[in-house]
């Protein structure tokens, strides 16, 4: 191919700079190329050298990569949260190495691979409590990984830690805490939260 060892050696640097994820549009840059089908093929050559990996549809990582920076290129208008800011947050002990869950303000969606990520739906009105993490994606602050994980527990989700015993409210900031949970309207939550945040059951 054309430039091969040029087109390694820019998409390996570029990778320290992205976490080791590229959109399709990303690839298209680097390698100066417009027409879909060249870049297809010169993308489909670095898959079958093992340096490239498909994940999804126009996403693609390299051997090493940041799985939630991965999270963050598949559905943009996301960020993490749940278990995996929890883990992140240090306010569970035990992390899940092959799932990334976060929230969207659209369709929920569940992804497989390598990762799994979960994306799972809150309204419009619910969707805050997040902040910019230097490697480029959300991520729930801590206070609303909890209310968040609290929320889809009382809506029927599962987790793999106990949402009682396993968090540790007393890291919270309080008064991010009820100020975060204020803005949700039903009652049966608020009170289920608030529980949560003394008794701890």
């Amino acid at each position: 191919m054309k430039n091969w060892l040029e087109y390694s050696e820019n998409l390996l640097r570029l990778g320290e700079s992205v976490g080791g994820v590229f959109s399709f549009m990303e690839l298209s840059s680097l390698f100066n190329e417009n027409s879909k089908i060249t870049l297809h093929g010169i993308i489909n050559k670095f898959i079958a050298a093992g340096m490239l990996k498909r994940y999804c549809r126009e996403i693609y990582t390299l051997a090493d990569f940041d799985y939630t920076v991965l999270s963050a290129k598949v559905r943009r208008n996301s960020y993490v949260s749940l278990a995996s800011a929890l883990a992140m947050h240090r306010l569970i002990g035990t992390e899940s190495r092959f799932w990334v869950y976060c929230v969207v303000p659209a369709k929920a969606a569940e992804y497989t691979g390598t990762p799994n990520i979960s994306y799972y739906k809150l309204s419009d009105d619910l969707f805050f409590g997040y902040e910019s993490n230097p490697k480029g994606f959300l991520i729930a602050t801590p206070e609303k990984a909890v209310i968040d994980t609290l929320y889809f527990y009382l809506r029927g989700k599962s987790f793999y830690f106990n949402v009682f015993g396993d968090v540790h409210y007393g890291l919270l900031d309080k008064n991010k805490f009820f100020e975060y949970l204020a803005r949700y309207r039903n009652p049966k939550f608020r009170t289920f939260a608030e529980r949560c945040f003394y008794e701890k059951f």
